[in-house]
């Protein structure tokens, strides 16, 4: 059973810039018009760190960069996702 969020899951090839600058951006703003979305972002080949520059950036427009880091789609796969801190994040 699903509580009627949709999720996102945006995918790039490092993970690092561009695909963590919109999961911030979009769950920033889901969250401030009250929007049943949560974003998600991936990579096939993640850096392992996100861009200091797109933090700022976030950071600038208010956003909470509290959680946001580089992770590979494989964490995203269902039957074979591993949970991280935030919980259970398997697509649906």
């Amino acid at each position: 059973m699903t509580d009627g969020t949709s999720n996102v899951l945006i995918l790039c090839t490092h993970n690092s810039a561009r695909s963590v600058l919109a999961e911030g951006m979009v769950n920033h703003l889901a969250r401030r018009f009250a929007a049943p979305l949560r974003a998600y972002s991936a990579g096939s080949s993640p850096s392992g760190r996100v861009n200091p520059l797109a933090l700022e950036v976030l950071k600038r427009a208010g956003v909470d960069v509290t959680g946001l880091r580089s992770k590979h789609w494989d964490e995203f796969v269902q039957g074979g996702c591993s949970a991280h801190a935030a919980g259970d994040h398997r697509l649906r």
